[in-house]
C-alpha cells in the first residue's frame, strides 16, 4: 500500500491535471465559439451586401428599360410629326393605342401646340412652365431629357416623364404610369432587404446601413447611432474591404457586431452593421465558468475524476446545441435569399448549397454535397478554380450556364474564403439568374425592330401604290386602245405581262400594309385547354398530311384572354414551319402548362432544327431559309403574341428539333 504522502501527492496531481484540463477546455471552447460566430457573421454580411448590390442593380436595369422604351416611342412620334405635324386628335388616338398616358408637343417658344386628353378625366390647363423644365432641350444642350417621376396632376398616381427635341423645333414630352416602378423600388430597396432579414429575431439584434452623415436604412429598433468618424474602429473599418467584428453593447446587453463597407460599383456608400445576439455565447461561457468552479470544489472531496467526465460530456452537448443553433440560424438566412449561394472547399468539392441554388441548377444538396464542382457545375467550376489559384479576394462575372438542358445567363460574385494565417479554405459564390431579364430585353428589341419595319413598310407602300396604279392603267389602255402594225402577238404578251406584274406587286403591298396595321383584337376569356382541344383537328391535319405523329398534352387549367382567330393563325404558322422542317415519321408535340401568373404553350418538333447563326433573325420580316417561303409566318405569329401581352421564345432541342415557347399572361 502506498504511503499517505504518495497518495496525497497523487491526489493533488490528479486535481491539478483535471483543473488544468478544465481551464484549457474553457479557453478552447470560448475561442471555438468566437471563431464560429466570426465565420457565420462574415457569410451573413457578405450575403447582405451582395443582396443590396443586386437589389440596386435590378432596380436600375428595370428603370433603364422602361425609360428607353418611352424614349423610343417619342422618337417614333417625332418621325411621324416630321412628315406631317401631329394634332391633338392624332396624339389622343396614338396614346389610346399605346402605353403612354400623356403626350405634349411644344414649339420652340415653349407654347403647347398639341396634346392628348386621357379618357379618364376632363381636359386640364398646363400645370408647369416648359421653358424652365425643358430648358436643356430648348437651349440645345441635349436632345433627350428624363424629367423624372411626378405625381399625376389629376391625382391618378405617379408618372415617369421624359422629353426629346422635336425635329420641327421645340420639344415632345410623354409620360407613362410609374406605379409598377415605384413598387419595384420598394420591393427591391436596400431598406426592404434589411427589414426582411432583420425580421428573423432568432439571432439578429439589429441591422443598419450608415454613412458619415446619417443612418440610411435600419431595423425598427434602431433610433440613433454615434457618428462613424467618432468611433475609431468604425472609421478604420470604413477604409477596409474585409469585414470587421467586435463585441459591443446595445440596449444594455452585449452583441457581436460585424461591420463591412457597402461598395457599389467602386463607390463606398457607408457601412453595413449587423449585431448578432450573444445569448447562447454568454450562456455557454457562464456555464463553462460554473463548471470550472464546481470541479475545483468537488475535487477537494475526491470526486474530481467522475464529475469531470460527466461535466465534460454535458459541456460537449451544450456546445453541440450552440453549434446547431448557429448552423440553423445561418441556414435560415441562406434559405431566405433569392440568389443562389454555392460554396466549395480547397479541393473543389461542394460544401454548401442553399434552396435557391438547388432550384436554379435542379440539384439536391443531399446528393451533391461532397462531390466535385466541376462534375456538377462545370460552367461555374472555372471561376472557383481561378479565384483560389490566383488568390483573388473577389471576382464578378456574367456568363452562360446550362442547367437541366436549359441555357441560363448568370451574374456571379465569387469570394475567397481564408482561415488562419491566410490559408485558403475554399470559395463562396453568389449567383443571380439574369435569363428572364435578357429574354425580356430581346423581346423589346424584337418589338422595336418589327415596329420600325412595319412603319417603313407602310410608308414605302403608300409611296409606291400611286405610280404603280398609273402604270397598270396605262398598260391596260395600251392593250385595249392600240394595235401595232407588226408583231401584235408579242406586243399583247408584253403588255399583259406588265399588267400581271403590277397586280403581283400590288398584292405584296397589301401584305405590307396588313403587317403595318394589324387588325384590332377582339379579346375573349378562354380556357386554354378547351381552346387547344377545339383547334386540334386543324393542327393535327397539317401533321397527318406529311405522316408526322401529332400529340397534344393538356392539363394547364389556365384561363387567358384571346382573340381566338388571331391566336389560331399564330399557332398554325408555327406548326406549319415545324411540319415543313420535320421528315415523315417524325414527331410534333404541343404541351400546355401554367406557372405563377403565366400560361405556357410549348410546340416541339423533331425536325432539322435552326442553326445558331439564324436564331436571332427568324422573327424578322421577310427573313426565310426556304426557297418558296414568304418570310412572314413567324413575324406575324410574333406580332400576334406580343399584341396579346405575351412573348415567343425559341429553345433548340438536342440532338435535333426546335421548341417554340409561347408565354401568355393569365386572365
Amino acid at each position: 500500500m502506498l504511503p499517505p504522502g504518495y497518495l496525497a501527492g497523487l491526489f493533488f496531481l490528479l486535481v491539478a491535471i483535471f483543473l488544468g484540463s478544465t481551464l484549457f477546455e474553457y479557453h478552447y471552447r470560448k475561442s471555438e465559439i468566437e471563431h464560429l460566430m466570426r465565420e457565420e457573421a462574415a457569410v451573413l454580411v457578405h450575403a447582405l451586401s451582395e443582396g443590396a448590390d443586386n437589389a440596386i442593380s435590378g432596380y436600375n436595369e428595370n428603370s433603364s428599360l422602361l425609360t428607353g422604351s418611352l424614349f423610343s416611342q417619342l422618337r417614333l412620334l417625332d418621325r411621324i410629326d416630321k412628315r406631317s405635324a401631329l394634332t391633338s386628335a392624332d396624339l389622343t388616338e396614338i396614346a389610346g393605342l399605346g402605353t403612354m398616358y400623356r403626350i405634349n408637343i411644344f414649339d420652340r417658344h415653349g407654347k403647347r401646340i398639341a396634346y392628348n386628353t386621357p379618357p379618364d378625366h376632363k381636359p386640364m390647363a398646363q400645370q408647369f412652365d416648359p421653358t424652365l423644365q425643358l430648358q436643356p432641350i430648348f437651349s440645345r444642350q441635349t436632345d433627350s431629357l428624363v424629367v423624372g417621376i411626378r405625381e399625376s396632376v389629376s391625382g391618378r398616381g405617379p408618372r415617369l416623364v421624359v422629353a426629346i427635341a422635336r425635329s420641327r423645333g421645340g420639344a415632345i414630352t410623354g409620360n407613362i404610369n410609374a406605379s409598377r416602378l415605384i413598387n419595384l423600388r420598394r420591393q427591391l430597396g436596400v431598406g426592404r432587404l434589411i427589414q426582411r432579414i432583420g425580421a428573423d429575431t432568432t439571432g439578429i439584434d439589429y441591422i443598419f446601413w450608415q454613412d458619415t452623415t446619417a443612418i440610411l436604412a435600419a431595423t425598427p429598433n434602431i433610433t440613433g447611432a454615434a457618428p462613424l468618424l467618432s468611433d475609431t474602429l468604425l472609421a478604420r473599418a470604413l477604409l477596409q474591404r474585409k469585414p470587421t467584428t467586435r463585441l459591443t453593447t446595445f440596449d444594455g446587453r452585449k452583441v457581436f457586431e460585424v461591420v463591412k463597407p457597402f461598395i457599389y460599383k467602386g463607390t463606398n456608400l457607408g457601412l453595413l452593421r449587423i449585431g448578432l445576439k450573444t445569448d447562447h455565447f454568454t450562456v455557454a461561457l457562464a456555464k463553462l465558468r460554473t463548471r470550472f468552479i464546481l470541479l475545483a470544489f468537488l475535487a477537494c472531496f475526491g470526486g474530481l475524476v467522475m464529475l469531470s467526465l460527466v461535466m465534460t460530456r454535458r459541456s460537449e452537448a451544450r456546445m453541440a446545441r450552440a453549434c446547431l443553433r448557429a448552423e440553423t440560424f445561418s441556414s435560415t438566412i441562406l434559405e431566405s435569399m433569392a440568389d443562389a449561394v454555392v460554396a466549395v472547399n480547397a479541393d473543389g468539392r461542394l460544401t454548401l448549397m442553399n434552396g435557391a441554388a438547388e432550384r436554379l441548377f435542379v440539384l439536391s444538396s443531399l446528393n451533391a454535397l461532397g462531390k466535385e464542382v466541376k462534375l456538377l457545375l462545370p460552367d461555374c467550376s472555372e471561376f472557383f478554380s481561378f479565384i483560389m489559384e490566383e488568390k483573388r479576394a473577389s471576382l464578378h462575372r456574367e456568363f452562360e450556364c446550362t442547367a437541366s438542358r436549359k441555357s441560363l445567363t448568370l451574374a456571379g460574385s465569387f469570394t475567397l474564403i481564408t482561415g488562419a494565417n491566410q490559408r485558403i479554405e475554399g470559395a463562396l459564390g453568389v449567383l443571380r439568374d439574369l435569363s428572364e431579364q435578357r429574354s425580356m430585353q430581346r423581346v423589346i428589341n424584337r418589338q422595336e425592330k418589327l415596329s420600325a419595319m412595319g412603319e417603313l413598310a407602310s410608308g414605302v407602300a403608300h409611296e409606291i401604290r400611286n405610280p404603280l396604279n398609273a402604270i397598270g392603267v396605262l398598260a391596260q389602255r395600251l392593250d385595249i386602245e392600240f394595235s401595232p402594225t407588226a408583231d401584235e402577238i408579242e406586243y399583247r404578251q408584253l403588255v399583259r405581262a406588265v399588267v400581271s406584274e403590277v397586280h403581283r406587286v400590288n398584292a405584296i403591298i397589301q401584305r405590307f400594309l396588313k403587317f403595318a396595321r394589324p387588325p384590332q383584337l377582339v379579346m375573349v376569356k378562354s380556357n386554354l385547354d378547351d381552346f387547344m382541344t377545339g383547334y386540334r383537328p386543324i393542327l393535327q391535319g397539317e401533321a397527318d398530311a406529311k405522316g408526322i405523329l401529332f400529340t397534344l398534352q393538356t392539363g394547364s387549367d389556365a384561363t387567358v384572354l384571346l382573340d381566338r382567330g388571331q391566336m389560331q393563325q399564330a399557332l398554325l404558322n408555327i406548326v406549319q414551319n415545324g411540319v415543313e422542317a420535320t421528315e415523315p415519321g417524325g414527331m410534333m408535340t404541343i404541351a400546355l402548362s401554367s406557372h405563377a401568373d403565366r400560361a405556357i404553350i410549348e410546340i416541339t418538333d423533331t425536325g432539322r432544327g435552326i442553326p445558331e447563326k439564324e436564331r436571332a433573325r427568324i422573327f424578322n420580316l421577310y427573313y426565310t431559309t426556304k426557297d418558296d417561303g414568304t418570310g412572314m409566318g413567324l413575324s406575324i405569329a410574333n406580332q400576334i403574341v406580343q399584341s396579346h401581352g405575351g412573348m415567343i421564345e425559341l429553345e433548340p432541342r438536342e440532338p435535333q428539333g426546335s421548341c417554340f415557347r409561347i408565354i401568355l399572361p393569365l386572365a
